[in-house]
């Protein structure tokens, strides 16, 4: 099996059955870690993208099921101005939060990784859509120094099995959503995942403060 690499062209091979389907530790603990430390990465499926400069359907990638149907990106926050980091604009939308700050914890007992979760709602008339589209965005904070969390950031973004774009449902204030407004993350089953680790997510040390920004 091949997987294309949307941005840069490239094509990777899969052994048969298996899918890129990194687990949140596996995703922060091991794939973020190496980009912020600027080491090596055993593939390059993850690249650097601006997650915020269009709807996310149109970001490179996606119907792809060897990804499990997900979108994986590397960002540096530092190239964004947000007014409100709950609702961060992106093309004709926003990316809301509805869940901030959960942990995930890692091998490495120097970083701890923070999941936000955020769904899409697009701009229509006066008001917004919500969509079935979720995006889960990691962050490193050191341990030691809560205050410090790297700018850096690696996403997952995909749209929910239960429904898809332009299905939506009456919500509240006024706007249309999708059928559920919990987090519902219900992806295509994958029998066997690949995460392309071929060493141990713990390191020797935190990443470098040089990448970090301070909150």
């Amino acid at each position: 099996m091949e997987v294309l690499n949307p941005i840069e062209g490239k094509t990777y091979k899969l052994p048969v059955g298996y899918r890129f389907d990194p687990s949140d530790e596996i995703l922060a603990g091991y794939y973020l870690r190496k980009r912020i430390m600027a080491q090596p990465l055993p593939n390059d499926l993850i690249q650097d993208c601006d997650v915020y400069q269009t709807v996310p359907w149109e970001l490179p990638g996606g119907g792809n099921k060897y990804l499990n149907w997900q979108r994986f990106f590397f960002h540096d926050l530092r190239t964004c101005v947000f007014d409100n980091l709950n609702k961060r604009e992106a093309g004709n939308g926003q990316w809301r939060t509805i869940e901030e700050a959960q942990d995930v914890e890692l091998s490495n007992d120097q970083v701890v990784a923070k999941r936000n979760v955020l769904a899409f709602w697009e701009a229509k008339g006066n008001g917004f859509a919500k969509f079935n589209w979720l995006m889960h965005e990691f962050r490193l904070v050191s341990k030691s120094l809560p205050s410090m969390v790297f700018s850096v950031a690696v996403y997952r973004i995909f749209e929910k099995k239960e429904g898809r774009k332009g299905k939506k449902a009456k919500g509240s204030e006024g706007e249309t959503s999708s059928s559920s407004s919990s987090e519902e993350e219900v992806m295509d089953e994958a029998p066997i995942v690949i995460d392309f680790t071929m060493e141990s997510c713990i390191g020797t040390g935190p990443p470098s403060p040089a990448t970090s920004e301070n909150s």
